[in-house]
């Protein structure tokens, strides 16, 4: 029997961006059997927009549209959207990509391939490039529980004839999921996370179910960062400080946590610094001191 699926775009605040993302879904050659959104706008204008797109197309896949401003953030959102799914496989996407017309029917065919995947994510083809210097120097710095392969990933894969890439995390906004996975591994919806929020969902299902996620190079999308809901430099620091230091006070027994944790420090200190310089304002580094002060200060939940 074929896999069924539910595509879920958490959204707020961006009309704009919603609609595109929805055309891309309903122009998929392989539809999803849902498309679940849900809105945390304190106004109608998202609301307005997508029913009667569905309406004009048509589409035989099921819209469940929950409009709800007390849902409080990605996290909480991901989480409602995850109960109301229905299908076999539920796919998480953000509301500023575009997808390429076989990304959902690239998702089912990884996990039809791998009937061991719990999990796995879509590449952004648009990615900005890295030298090779950054690589190595990323890896040298990110260790423990803070290794990440998708840097790498993102520069070396992305070739339409490539397989499936095993990785402990995975980029959550474009991720897709077997859905009893949430029955085993629940989302930290107290902690407040938004930039580790994959990394921290994703290395708590590997502890549960093993090595079983991977990138799939072949789902393919475009991310245009919205600027709506995006931090400054100073506040971005500030946020990425204080939650990798509640992501380390989770993970503080696992291995390599230490180690981890210190060599990411210099890493981003390094990195507000550059900003400081480049901006020729002290709000990138200024964020980073405020950051480490509150995620020291901040008690787990």
């Amino acid at each position: 029997m074929a896999l069924t699926v539910s595509a879920i775009i958490p959204t707020r605040n961006r009309p704009d961006d919603l609609r595109n993302v929805v055309n891309s879904v309903l122009a998929q050659r392989h539809l999803p059997d849902e498309l679940i959104v849900v809105d945390q706008s304190p106004g109608p204008q998202s609301a307005a927009i997508v029913p009667g797109m569905f309406a004009a197309a048509d589409s035989p896949t099921r819209l469940v549209y929950v409009h709800d401003t007390a849902i409080t953030g990605l996290v909480d959102a991901k989480r409602v959207g995850a109960a109301r799914a229905e299908s076999d496989i539920v796919c998480f996407l953000e509301d500023d990509v575009v997808l390429e017309h076989d990304y959902i029917l690239e998702i089912v065919r990884g996990f039809e391939q791998r009937s061991d995947m719990w999990g796995c994510s879509g590449i952004i083809s648009n990615p900005p490039r890295a030298s090779a210097l950054y690589l190595a120097a990323h890896a040298l710095f990110f260790q423990g529980i803070f290794y990440d392969r998708r840097v790498r990933l993102s520069n070396r894969v992305g070739k339409r004839g490539d397989q499936l890439v095993r990785s402990d995390v995975l980029s959550g906004g474009i991720s897709a999921w077997r859905r009893e996975i949430f029955d085993r591994v629940s989302f930290d919806t107290r902690n407040e996370f938004f930039m580790f929020e994959d990394m921290e969902f994703a290395t708590r299902v590997v502890r549960d179910v093993g090595h079983h996620l991977y990138i799939n190079p072949r789902a393919r999308l475009e991310h245009h960062g919205s600027p709506v809901n995006r931090d400054a430099h100073g506040a971005r620091q500030r946020r990425k400080l204080a939650e990798a230091i509640v992501f380390y006070k989770k993970r503080r027994d696992w291995p390599g946590a230490r180690r981890g944790m210190l060599m990411a420090t210099i890493w981003w200190l390094g990195e507000a610094l550059v900003q400081t310089i480049r901006m020729r304002s002290w709000g990138p580094l200024t964020g980073y001191a405020q950051g480490i002060m509150e995620g020291v200060r901040t008690p787990l939940r």
